[in-house]
């Protein structure tokens, strides 16, 4: 395993997929695009538990947060400030 800077756990992002599945149970639930090219990504498992990584455009991903109590939601359109008044 590699590290980024400060120590981020960096492993190519086949690897990272594995690991989290295997000893969390985790599974991709969502990603993006940043405007660098890295790919975001956050696994969640049944349980609650979640973990979010970026990939850079070279395949090494790094793990940039992990926590509990991941809560899917439908995405919703902000109310216009101007109307809701």
């Amino acid at each position: 395993m590699t590290s980024a800077q400060g120590g981020v756990p960096c492993l190519p992002r086949a690897q990272i997929l594995k690991t989290l599945h295997d000893n969390y149970g985790e599974a991709p639930v969502n990603r993006g695009l940043a405007v660098n090219g890295a790919m975001i990504e956050v696994t969640a498992s049944v349980s609650g538990g979640w973990s979010m990584f970026f990939t850079s455009p070279n395949g090494v991903s790094c793990l940039v947060l992990s926590g509990e109590a991941w809560q899917a939601v439908e995405p919703k359109p902000l109310a216009d400030p101007e109307v809701s008044q």
